[in-house]
């Protein structure tokens, strides 16, 4: 079972047209399943930010946990050209382009294809306004996604709650690895462990989470695990070798196209990664950038993406992408 975990920037009525919605926080979830002869089945998964731009950090967390990109694109503006640069910064580099111009609008598609290219984005295709033409699309790249099998797993944490005879439940995505049923299970920042009693993944009980997957973890809790730490931006992994948590921290900054500002002491800036967003103050400029964080960063060692470096005073706010440095 594949998942593809799509970032869509548009409107509600297009993204139903694709898939079932299905979660409504501060992100939409829209799911559609393409069963398979066996009985089994792939997922097509659409993340949808509420009140984007207005509230950007649904947004650049969704960013982290997203390997493909839909914009729906009513006019060029600053939030387009953000919208366009931070997917390039967070890797995704393959997307669809839906022009559709508000009433009485026109757009430009050889600017939009300019400013892609310029972005990094020259992979991105145009593909009409169509739920059906954009979900058949989609499936086929889901059918060509290849199950990875790495040893260990991390799993970045959206939410954490009691659920009343059942306990403790984490619901994340999987970032790296498989995770199996009665896997023990460590919490960054805790130094107690955990055992996953049972698992979901698409309201389905399962006994294997992928990578790619949105799971939900029944925990039975053993020795000092930190139960009352967990929520969102917690990392969960077989092993404390697959993270590394700091106070302070040192990286190069792969600058955002577009972008003109330049970081300088004092600067306030959010590390965005695995759902975290955490807000540090720049202490050095040098050949690397230096930051004290307000909180503990969980830095995942398996992870392939890079973190984002955001300030939110900047125009475009995202500052680009850096890989931290680890010990």
């Amino acid at each position: 079972m594949s998942v593809l975990n799509i970032l869509f920037v548009g409107s509600d009525e297009v993204a139903r047209s694709i898939a079932k919605k299905s979660d409504s926080r501060d992100v939409d979830n829209y799911i559609y399943k393409d069963l398979k002869e066996d009985s089994s089945f792939s997922t097509i998964s659409i993340l949808r930010p509420m009140n984007y731009p207005d509230k950007p950090k649904p947004f650049f967390a969704s960013l982290t946990v997203s390997d493909f990109g839909i914009i729906e694109i009513n006019n060029i503006d600053a939030a387009f050209g953000e919208t366009i640069v931070s997917m390039a910064c967070a890797g995704i580099k393959e997307g669809f382009v839906i022009v559709n111009p508000a009433k009485g609008g026109w757009v430009d598609d050889s600017q939009v294809k300019s400013l892609l290219n310029q972005a990094g984005l020259e992979n991105w295709v145009f593909i009409e306004n169509d739920g059906i033409v954009i979900r058949e699309k989609l499936i086929t790249i889901l059918n060509k996604i290849k199950p990875q099998n790495e040893p260990g797993f991390v799993v970045a944490v959206d939410q954490a709650f009691t659920v009343k005879g059942v306990g403790l439940v984490a619901i994340g995505h999987v970032q790296s690895g498989t995770l199996n049923k009665h896997n023990e299970v460590v919490f960054a920042g805790s130094e107690g462990s955990a055992v996953a009693r049972s698992l979901q993944v698409m309201d389905l009980d399962v006994d294997v989470a992928n990578v790619g997957d949105r799971v939900g973890l029944a925990l039975r809790a053993n020795g000092s695990f930190r139960d009352d730490l967990l929520g969102r931006g917690s990392i969960l992994a077989d092993s404390t070798d697959r993270f590394e948590i700091q106070m302070k921290s040192s990286f190069k900054l792969e600058k955002a196209t577009f972008q003109k500002h330049e970081l300088v002491d004092g600067d306030v800036i959010h590390l965005c990664a695995d759902f975290q967003f955490i807000v540090g103050r720049v202490t050095n400029i040098g050949n690397v950038i230096d930051v004290e964080w307000d909180s503990p960063i969980v830095i995942n060692k398996s992870s392939k993406r890079n973190s984002l470096i955001i300030q939110l005073e900047s125009n475009p706010r995202i500052m680009g992408s850096a890989k931290i440095n680890t010990t």
